[in-house]
């Protein structure tokens, strides 16, 4: 063979070579995009349509191959939507009607998308907060209905357990089983129910002055005669000075969650800080313990509702997994942040940043 019949082989399979490459690297980009749960357009720097999803084309009305190449104004030609884009920054969403529909409301949000591309993600939010809606109904429905049956229960056993020295250790067992377990469901029907409460609750109307160092000393007092058994160390550093603008009852829920947390979760003898301190413009109130301490990989999932790192140990505390759920949604109606730091072996910080404009 000479040397150009051999060259232009060469040439051949290193075409091939990469064509098969660049195939693959389109396969999982489609596959990648397809996978995404929302309307998904990839887009040029200059917001040329390149590729998108078939949850697009449903919502948005995009058709494949042939709108490809159309810049995306094109195809949301809404006001509101190219006054979005001129403004050069999106770190809010935009809600548009459909081009498809009027009576759908659309949630529009652009982003980066690797170095040469820009993702625009769309959902349908009518149907979205619908949908949450719904399950915020059901569970408070649900939860209210346990409640009655649940009580039941109860007295019927505590009035068998008052019987004692006519049942013999196998059925005092069996019952006092029977009591334990109601107990618990009885714990997660409430917390379940404030849940419900604090994620419908959207109004300003009982915002009010709260006095968080009187709060917090009470939670802290309480938490000192309720845990004797475990003979921890809980020590308070609480400046007297400062207040915030909220909700009582709910700030109060979700202190007392992040204080019940440390102590469930912290061994015998263990030590537990609580602070109310100023840091710059913002208040944070503190729980800080040397228990066992969080796995990295759990830390951003912790506020997720029936998220539990260890669920056997979760049982043996009482826990629900809805404690940092209640207390996420609290802060989202306080302008406040919840800052985790942990370190695996040597305990936790559950801290409740407060912004400048709620703190008194």
């Amino acid at each position: 063979m000479s040397n150009q019949s051999t060259l232009c082989a060469v040439h051949s399979v290193k075409e091939t070579k990469e064509a098969t490459s660049q195939d693959k690297h389109d396969f999982r980009f489609h596959s990648g995009i397809e996978a995404l749960p929302d309307a998904a357009l990839v887009l040029s720097p200059e917001l040329v349509i390149l590729a998108g999803n078939k949850k697009a084309q449903r919502l948005l009305g995009v058709r494949f191959p042939d709108n490809v190449g159309q810049h995306i104004t094109e195809l949301l030609t809404a006001p509101e939507f190219a006054d979005y884009l001129a403004q050069d920054h999106f770190d809010t969403p935009l809600s548009v009607v459909s081009p498809l529909n009027d009576e759908l409301q659309l949630e529009i949000s652009v982003m980066a998308f690797g170095y040469e591309r820009v993702i625009l993600i769309a959902r349908a939010i009518a149907k979205y907060h619908r949908l949450k809606r719904m399950r915020r109904e059901f569970v408070a429905n649900v939860s209210h209905e346990l409640k009655t049956p649940l009580t039941v229960v109860r007295g019927y056993v505590e009035m068998i357990q008052e019987t004692e020295h006519a049942l013999d250790p196998h059925w005092q067992k069996v019952f006092g089983t029977i009591e334990g377990q109601v107990s618990r469901m009885e714990r997660l029907v409430e917390q379940l129910l404030s849940l419900s409460k604090v994620e419908n609750n959207r109004d300003d109307i009982d915002m009010d002055q709260v006095n968080m160092p009187f709060v917090i000393k009470n939670l802290v007092e309480d938490a000192k005669w309720l845990n004797q058994e475990k003979c921890h160390e809980i020590r308070a550093n609480i400046t007297d000075e400062f207040g915030v603008y909220g909700i009582e009852t709910e700030l109060k829920s979700a202190c007392a969650n992040l204080i019940s947390n440390a102590i469930a979760y912290t061994p015998t003898q263990g030590v537990i800080d609580v602070s109310w301190q100023r840091n710059g413009d913002k208040m944070i109130f503190s729980v800080k313990d040397n228990g066992d301490g969080i796995k990295a990989e759990h830390v951003n999932r912790l506020t997720e509702r029936f998220y539990r790192i260890d669920k056997s140990r979760s049982r043996d505390t009482g826990g629900s997994g809805l404690g940092l759920a209640i207390v996420k949604h609290v802060l989202l109606h306080h302008k406040a942040e919840l800052v985790i730091t942990s370190e695996w072996g040597k305990g936790s910080e559950f801290a409740i940043y407060f912004d400048e404009a709620v703190v008194l």
